[in-house]
């Protein structure tokens, strides 16, 4: 019988996931957020079938389908000669209820999410309440916290660290976290202008190749988004200057006008995997366990898995009394072969076509790209991947550790 509320780190899209998932099969948790409130920053953008399909049990994926956009084809473009693929998930059509991509702000789905388990009896979200270290033993983990009110103990029978890229929980657990960065930062502008007025058969989703400013051009509610390279040696101070963000815009777009500009941000972008998933009772996901490059919008979606995976994997422990140490390993055995095989591999390979520089390599990339999205069967196969179904399939969501695929 559970003593003491499971602690999740971090109250971003894949604690209160978890937290939601939990809480719904009555098994209470404490989220701990050193934020003031819920982030509202848009960040991620994209909501792929799998995922979707995933978030049905708590019935939050109705919710969702009403608030995004339907985004039904994704094009890879070259910055001077136009469009040379095109993939249709109508295709997808007889795999999935869900056969496009939904543009949705990931603020917007940490929103909906913490307005259905704010008020849920098992669930104690608590703001401003930062994980400084912790402390595990047989029987438990002893965490510490940075309150307002000063420093606080709190006792867990486990730890789930969904505290992002930065981790506290995984640097403390001194599990490697191996890869590489980007040489370049990708800056991220938001306008509510609409592009297809000056790119009239433009879709939602678009990666444009260029050996020098590669894009990466999508479409939420609130805005479009435009994603592209900071030159080495140019400080963030430049490259956010306003009037060096109209000037790339305007050339992308051939066009002089002028764009409001509601969001821009400077990322480092990684790629880089835990070698561990978990170690006595604190286990990682999201973030915290990998991180990749947002060329395919697969970390929002492969958090939402983790948390999915191993809710699963606690509700078994707590109600069932299953072996802790068999799931978690199972869990981080098979969670990590998805970072690795399906998202990186498809974030690297969406990535590399856009900025390949070598003009011949990159033409041999863009006719290999075109002939997977003009066959039927080999695009209905990339479809699949690259809408997170095919891992699910593949590898298990939360199986026992018994199961063998």
């Amino acid at each position: 019988m559970l003593i003491n509320p499971i602690i999740i780190a971090g109250a971003g899209p894949v604690g209160i996931t978890l937290a939601d998932k939990l809480s719904f099969h009555g098994i209470p948790v404490i989220v701990l957020e050193k934020g003031e409130a819920p982030n509202k920053e848009w960040r991620a953008s994209t909501f792929h079938a799998g995922t979707l399909e995933l978030l049905e049990e708590t019935g939050v994926t109705e919710e969702l389908v009403e608030l995004g956009l339907k985004a039904e084809k994704v094009q890879y473009r070259d910055r001077k000669n136009g469009l040379y693929a095109e993939f249709d998930f109508c295709l997808l059509k007889e795999e999935t209820k869900y056969p496009y991509r939904l543009q949705l702000s990931q603020a917007t789905y940490v929103k909906v999410v913490y307005e259905r388990i704010k008020n849920r009896p098992d669930v104690d979200v608590r703001f401003q309440a930062e994980v400084l270290d912790y402390d595990q033993d047989e029987n438990g983990v002893t965490v510490t916290i940075k309150t307002p009110k000063g420093t606080e103990y709190l006792r867990t029978p486990f730890l789930i660290g969904t505290d992002g890229g930065r981790s506290t929980v995984r640097k403390k657990l001194g599990v490697s976290f191996e890869g590489y960065t980007h040489e370049e930062r990708w800056l991220l502008v938001g306008t509510p202008v609409p592009f297809d007025r000056y790119i009239p058969d433009l879709e939602m989703v678009n990666y444009i190749s260029d050996p020098e400013e590669f894009l990466f051009i999508l479409r939420v509610p609130e805005a479009w988004r435009f994603l592209y390279p900071v030159p080495l040696g140019i400080s963030d101070e430049v490259a956010l200057d306003p009037g060096r963000i109209q000037q790339t815009m305007q050339k992308a777009l051939k066009t002089t006008d002028t764009f409001p500009i509601v969001e821009n941000t400077i990322y480092k972008i990684h790629q880089r995997v835990a070698g561990k998933f978990y170690k006595g009772r604190v286990v990682l996901a999201g973030d915290a366990a990998h991180l990749n490059s947002p060329m395919g919008g697969l970390g929002l979606n492969s958090g939402i898995h983790d948390a999915s995976d191993l809710s699963k994997r606690l509700i078994r422990i707590i109600s069932e009394g299953a072996n802790y140490e068999a799931e978690f390993e199972k869990y981080s055995e098979v969670r990590q072969k998805v970072a690795v095989e399906y998202v990186k591999e498809i974030s690297e390979k969406n990535t590399r076509v856009v900025k390949e520089k070598d003009a011949e390599y990159r033409l041999q990339l863009q006719k290999d790209m075109n002939k997977v999205a003009t066959n039927p069967v080999s695009a209905k196969q990339w479809l699949l991947r690259s809408a997170m179904i095919a891992s699910v399939r593949e590898q298990g969501i939360g199986e026992p550790p018994a199961v063998v695929r």
